[in-house]
């Protein structure tokens, strides 16, 4: 068990925990994606949100969107995410070293609520130029979110503090046939800032044995304080019909992946330079992340002057999202790149695409009025299961027995689980011009069992061995949201 060994698994410890809480919004969409994109899809639970376009911001999910409008049209609004995950376990702590494992501690602990709320905004624009073209403008966001978790958690070198803002731009231009069919394209901008944070925890209960072996406290000591941001470009392509009568509407869609790469600057308390041997001071690091592409269908049909009916179904190719990568272009030995740091595989995600299922259902009792009810299904991300690497490397240091200790694919950064949704909304009209939408949803998923283990470095010869073992207690969230829509 070298040093360097030691520190290359603190180094992917530390950037994993911050990559991983970094998506963590756990109770909102499979893996770390947000589906709020309008308030009039919230209260349907966005079935055939790339279909029915009763306001603009149908531009979220299909560019051929644009072509339904016959008037200049804008549609803005927020929606206040409110999620709660919980978790609870024991945390045991072993002192790793050649003559064999040591169970040092174990602590009982809980983290309520450690899932930060969060506004999500969204503006759109569609331009029709003549009967067969049009412009439109979509900006929103597809990921995000916070955790926070309180300072004494036992594990907060595993998750402690993450955020992530992201922004999505998409001008788009659509074509018309007949009134009937139509196509879009849409060129994707997305900006993604994240901050990214772990350390020691605080008041750490082993610091006096640490101290020992060091000579120096190191509870709340930085493993890793990132902040960065990067711009990536990709597309979308969609289709709509509908029928003479426009009753009923089909729609299809699809969003490529994209591939963003977090240029961050690194401080640290505890990470020290290959060149300098000193901790890092505003290191530069790479982090590349893999989004997954998306297919969406949706089907409307309107059955009479007061019912309607939309069904939706999304596909996410999660897995496309292997691997979490980290690069740290200046960390050089004789010239070239140090490979424990070019590039640090940093944590096997290993997540499966999965399906999003949606059903709304619209009653309209007058003009001026519409009233939504829906709900959805919505696949988790994360593999159940055991991922036996991890496993493997804990019966390497002495844990478990030969078989090593269970660890799960499921981590505490990203608490994933089937999720289920129920949503109400509805939409006034002012006049022929303006209206306003409204959405409220719940949603839950299981809880989840999450076990998980890393090794930080204390001495040449000792490293402290981290194995949590719990599960969440509780998985929710409630949105809410309000829109304005205008035509001239």
């Amino acid at each position: 068990m070298t040093i360097k060994t030691l520190r290359k698994a603190a180094l992917a410890a530390a950037i994993c925990t911050a990559a991983g809480g970094t998506f963590s919004s756990g109770a909102l969409a499979a893996g770390f994606a947000l589906q709020e994109s309008s308030s009039s899809g919230l209260g349907r639970a966005f079935a055939a949100e790339n279909t029915i376009g009763d306001n603009a911001a149908i531009l979220a999910r299909n560019p051929a969107g644009s072509a339904l409008f016959s008037s200049i049209s804008l549609s803005g609004g927020v929606t206040y995410v409110n999620p709660e995950i919980d978790a609870a376990g024991f945390t045991d702590y072993y002192l790793l070293t050649p003559a064999g494992p040591q169970l040092a501690a174990s602590v009982f602990a809980e983290a309520n609520d450690y899932a930060s709320s969060a506004w999500v905004p969204n503006a759109y624009l569609a331009v029709p130029f003549d009967d067969c073209w049009s412009f439109g403008l979509a900006m929103n966001t597809d990921y995000g979110l916070e955790t926070d978790f309180r300072s004494s958690w036992p594990v907060t070198h595993i998750a402690d503090k993450t955020e992530l803002l992201s922004v999505n731009i998409a001008p788009s231009v659509a074509f018309d046939w007949n009134n009937q069919f139509s196509v879009g394209v849409s060129a994707n901008i997305l900006y993604a800032d994240a901050t990214l944070k772990s350390k020691v925890p605080n008041n750490f209960v082993l610091d006096p044995l640490a101290e020992q072996l060091l000579g120096t406290s190191v509870s709340n000591a930085r493993i890793l304080d990132a902040d960065g941001d990067d711009w990536d470009y990709g597309w979308s392509i969609g289709a709509l019909w509908r029928s003479v009568d426009g009753r009923t509407r089909i729609g299809i869609s699809y969003q490529s992946e994209l591939d963003p790469e977090i240029e961050a600057d690194v401080n640290s308390d505890l990470l020290t330079s290959v060149n300098t041997g000193l901790p890092f001071d505003n290191e530069p690091a790479n982090l590349t992340l893999d989004l997954p592409d998306t297919a969406e269908i949706g089907f409307y049909h309107r059955f009479n002057d007061n019912w309607g009916i939309a069904l939706g179904a999304m596909w996410t190719d999660w897995d496309d999202f292997e691997r979490l990568e980290a690069f740290f272009p200046d960390q050089r030995v004789n010239g070239e790149p140090f490979p424990g740091y070019n590039p640090l595989d940093i944590k096997e995600e290993n997540f499966k695409s999965g399906w999003r299922y949606s059903l709304g259902v619209e009653y309209y009792p007058c003009d001026e009025v519409t009233w939504r009810v829906g709900y959805a299904f919505d696949n988790g991300a994360a593999r159940n299961g055991l991922y036996q690497d991890a496993v493997e490397e804990t019966a390497s240091f002495g844990l478990g027995g030969g078989a090593g200790l269970p660890v799960t694919w499921r981590t505490l950064s990203i608490p994933d689980a089937d999720r289920q949704w129920v949503t109400f909304g509805g939409t006034f009209k002012f006049n022929n011009q303006l209206s306003v939408d409204a959405g409220l949803a719940y949603l839950w998923g299981d809880d989840e069992v999450i076990q998980e283990f890393q090794a930080l470095p204390l001495t040449n010869d000792v490293a402290l061995g981290t194995y949590f073992d719990g599960g969440t207690t509780n998985l929710e969230a409630w949105l809410v949201g309000a829109s304005l829509n205008y035509s001239f």
